[in-house]
C-alpha cells in the first residue's frame, strides 16, 4: 500500500467540506476527477488565484491521505517508465486525430476521447507536472527548478484523513 498526503484548495465554505469537491468538465487536464496539489505552497496559490470567488472571498486548504496500490497509480513525474507510457498514449491519440481532422486536438477534445473510450478508467490515481507560469516559489528568477505537481484521484475510496488546515 502507498500513501501520499496531497493538498486540496476550495473556495471558503461554511459547514466545513468533509470532503473534497470533484471536478468535472474536460477543461481539466486529465478530466474530471478529485484534485490536488502534492506541495502546500501551490495548493495555497491556487486558492488564491481560482478559489477566492465564493460568497466569502476566502479559501480553505484541505490536506489528504491518498492510500492505494501501486497497480492503480500512474507516475508521470517520478516514474521514468509511467512517463514514457503516459507520452506515448498522448501523442498516439494525437497523432491519429491529426491525420484524420488535419489539425492539432485541444486538451478537451484529448479528455472526450479518454472519457468516450473509458482510457485509463482503471487508473484510480495519476500524478502530473505541470508548468509553472511565474517565478513566486523560484528562488532564482526565469529558472524553473521546482515542479509544480498535482494528483488527480478517479476513485473516491483511495481519499483518507481529508481535514482543514488551520
Amino acid at each position: 500500500m502507498k500513501k501520499i498526503v496531497a493538498f486540496h484548495a476550495q473556495e471558503a465554505r461554511f459547514p466545513i467540506l468533509r470532503f473534497p469537491i470533484l471536478a468535472e468538465g474536460n477543461e481539466q487536464w486529465l478530466g474530471g476527477g478529485y484534485y490536488f496539489w502534492q506541495d502546500i505552497e501551490y495548493a495555497k496559490w491556487w486558492g488564491r488565484i481560482k478559489k477566492m470567488n465564493g460568497p466569502l472571498k476566502k479559501y480553505s486548504i484541505f490536506n489528504a491521505t491518498l492510500e492505494f496500490d501501486e497497480n492503480d497509480f500512474i507516475d508521470t513525474v517520478f516514474n521514468e517508465e509511467d512517463y514514457y507510457f503516459f507520452i506515448s498514449k498522448v501523442e498516439k491519440f494525437a497523432t491519429e486525430y491529426f491525420s484524420n481532422f488535419r489539425v492539432k486536438p485541444t486538451l478537451e477534445e484529448f479528455n472526450e476521447f479518454i472519457q468516450d473510450y473509458s482510457i485509463w478508467e482503471e487508473i484510480k490515481i495519476i500524478r502530473f507536472q505541470d508548468l509553472p507560469d511565474n517565478d513566486e516559489f523560484l528562488k532564482v528568477r526565469d529558472y524553473h527548478y521546482k515542479k509544480r505537481i498535482q494528483i488527480r484521484v478517479n476513485d473516491p475510496n483511495i481519499i483518507t484523513n481529508f481535514v482543514q488546515l488551520k
